[in-house]
């Protein structure tokens, strides 16, 4: 049995496009072969399973929040890295974070808030939270913000980390996720793996932007085509598509 786990978007589903019917079609040959798939994703859980929702799928993992969270087939806690209350309110405090007009999310293990709500964002998944309420929630783990540039998430990244160095930023084109600096999705899915059923098991990985380059490495794992160089240099090898990973190693 071998395990295979994608980032879901850019990779699994191309952006603003649907999952690739070949992509679907591979992942229950998979299965059918007694193989285990599943996601990993800086999507929080509930969208990230609003995500495949339109999808005739079943996961056997999913591990969101940028690796701070995994859960099973049947959505049971596996890990979860909370964000301590102290430094979510410090951190919500700082000038970049509470000044900036842009999309600003608060994720725990299986909720989504949003005090600034983000237009492209189906307001159904969030719900509204005030800055002052954040750090009140139990188990934090992720703050999500929306920069203008990749370049100005780096900067505002390594600013929060020089100030909290328990947190670490996972960037996503213009998008910045905090999370406890040993969160990233190669870390959650080495969790997983621990702390699951499948220690020792074969793992595949595929992403295709930066906060999938540490998985990349982690686990010797695999891009698309349509990943940017250095991911490609980072990459054991590029597909096409998820679906071309998953069925060469049947």
């Amino acid at each position: 049995m071998k395990i295979a786990a994608t980032d879901f978007d850019g990779t699994f589903r191309p952006i603003d496009q649907p999952v690739p019917e070949e992509n679907l079609a591979a992942v229950r040959a998979w299965q059918a072969a007694g193989h285990k798939f599943g996601i990993a994703t800086g999507r929080g859980l509930p969208l990230i399973e609003e995500g495949l929702a339109p999808y005739d799928i079943r996961v056997d993992f999913l591990v969101c929040n940028n690796g701070a969270v995994s859960v099973d087939a049947d959505r049971r806690m596996i890990h979860c890295l909370p964000i301590p209350p102290s430094v979510v309110k410090q951190l919500l405090d700082l000038p970049a974070v509470r000044e900036n007009d842009l999309p600003l999310l608060v994720f725990t293990a299986r909720e989504a808030y949003s005090i600034r709500p983000n237009p492209a964002m189906s307001m159904a998944l969030v719900r509204p939270l005030t800055i002052e309420a954040a750090p009140l929630l139990s188990d934090v783990v992720q703050v999500s913000m929306k920069l203008n540039t990749p370049e100005e998430a780096q900067q505002v990244s390594d600013d929060i980390h020089a100030r909290f160095p328990m947190l670490g930023g996972n960037i996503n084109r213009s998008y910045l996720d905090i999370n406890r600096v040993e969160a990233d999705k190669g870390w959650g899915l080495m969790k997983m793996m621990e702390d699951g059923p499948w220690r020792g098991r074969e793992l595949l990985v595929i992403g295709d932007d930066k906060n999938d380059l540490k998985m990349i490495r982690r686990f010797h794992g695999f891009t698309v085509k349509t990943a940017r160089p250095f991911m490609q240099d980072a990459a054991c090898g590029v597909y096409d598509t998820v679906g071309g990973m998953l069925r060469d190693h049947l």
